[in-house]
């Protein structure tokens, strides 16, 4: 949880600095976080279930829990790292709205 709060804040706080929208764009950081952590705790769950057998004792249900982690971290930060390409693209929509060249 409190890495869920660090991600948001980061999200935030960055979407202030590039002029973006903060509520949007801390939604965009925890949605990221927590959905590839579902995502992959989903196609973890259907693999093992494939296993008639499949028994997961503590050691193995904490290495995936912490693969999720790190994976949940890698997409929120690849999402972190697109962000100034996104305040670019609406500057440039902004510009092209108030070009008087399109209205000659």
């Amino acid at each position: 949880m409190i890495l869920l709060i660090i991600i948001v804040i980061v999200f935030v706080n960055h979407a202030g600095e590039l002029g973006l929208n903060k509520v949007l764009w801390g939604f965009i950081g925890a949605a990221s976080y927590f959905g590839t952590q579902l995502l992959f705790g989903l196609i973890a769950a259907l693999l093992i279930g494939l296993d008639e057998a499949a028994y997961i004792d503590r050691t193995t249900e904490l290495a995936l829990n912490f693969t999720g982690v790190i994976i949940g971290g890698v997409v929120a930060y690849i999402a972190y790292q697109r962000m100034p390409e996104y305040a670019k693209k609406e500057e440039n929509d902004i510009e092209d709205l108030l070009d008087q060249d399109m209205f000659r």
